[in-house]
């Protein structure tokens, strides 16, 4: 572990990131108190095009490799493509949400996916050509040391499947359906 997810690319796709956060509420004054708790993490339904049955095995495979909730796989939105090339890291504690990038770098858009540590992170503010800070969210899930590289292009996350009951359709045509739901696996 963890499994590599299958290259037979995708049909449809949700995803969000899910916030640990409590309101209260005064019933009287209906003033709020917002409570920002440490957890956040990715959350994803994903439905694979219509494979034979050839096609078909390496994800029965897959899926059944991963026993149930136990196992782990490398995944991530075959969309995310950058050509902006690594960055190095200095170094950043657990939770930080900013980081510093070593001179020279490019300018990376608010909204660009990038990976670091086997966890995904999205880009929340423009970062000009030769600024050093780089703000994102979800926080950072370990420590950051020096120079680690920033992967821009096809980022991936550790993710493990949120029920121990995953199946698949088969029709007559020997047509395969297979959607699943999973969760970043922290």
């Amino acid at each position: 572990m963890p499994l590599s997810f299958p290259s037979v690319g995708i049909q449809n796709m949700s995803m969000r990131l899910k916030r640990v956060v409590a309101v209260a509420e005064s019933p009287f004054t209906l003033d709020t108190q917002v409570y920002t708790h440490q957890g956040a993490r990715w959350e994803a339904e994903v439905s694979l095009p219509p494979l034979s049955h050839a096609e078909a095995r390496s994800v029965e495979a897959f899926i059944v490799g991963l026993i149930g909730r136990e196992g782990t796989f490398t995944f991530g939105n075959p969309l995310h493509t950058s050509t902006l090339s690594a960055n190095t890291v200095s170094s950043a504690a657990i939770r930080a949400e900013s980081f510093t990038l070593g001179s020279g770098t490019a300018a990376v858009s608010a909204g660009t996916y990038f990976e670091l540590n086997d966890y995904l992170y999205l880009v929340t503010q423009d970062k000009a050509a030769g600024a050093t800070t780089l703000n994102f969210q979800p926080p950072l899930r370990v420590a950051v040391t020096s120079s680690q590289a920033v992967k821009y292009n096809l980022p991936k996350s550790l993710w493990r499947m949120t029920s121990n009951d995953i199946g698949w359709s088969i029709n007559e045509a020997s047509i395969y359906g297979f959607t699943f739901a999973c969760v970043e696996a922290l």
